[in-house]
């Protein structure tokens, strides 16, 4: 994950990218603050962050226009796909 995220991203953006890379569909930030059971403040700092270095997008939530629904970008979901399935990201036993 360090490749595709800068390295001085605190543990809350690196934990919100996870349960974002996790998750099955798109998620607001109060479901993000409760699977990560970060303060919706440290959340929505994450947010702030992931979304001004292109990480996240950020959607409209059609059944409630006042929130809003987060993914990862296209780009940071294929760089963690392909770290999966590089033979370098495998502990060796």
């Amino acid at each position: 994950m360090s490749d595709c995220l800068d390295d001085d991203a605190p543990p809350s953006a690196k934990l919100v990218v996870k349960v974002l890379e996790y998750a099955d569909e798109p998620l607001t930030q109060g479901e993000i603050s409760d699977r990560t059971r970060l303060s919706p403040r440290t959340v929505r700092s994450s947010i702030k962050r992931l979304k001004n270095r292109d990480v996240i997008e950020e959607r409209v939530y059609i059944p409630d226009a006042r929130k809003q629904i987060y993914v990862l970008a296209d780009a940071v979901e294929e760089c963690l796909q392909a770290g999966e399935r590089s033979p370098e990201s495998a502990e060796a036993v």
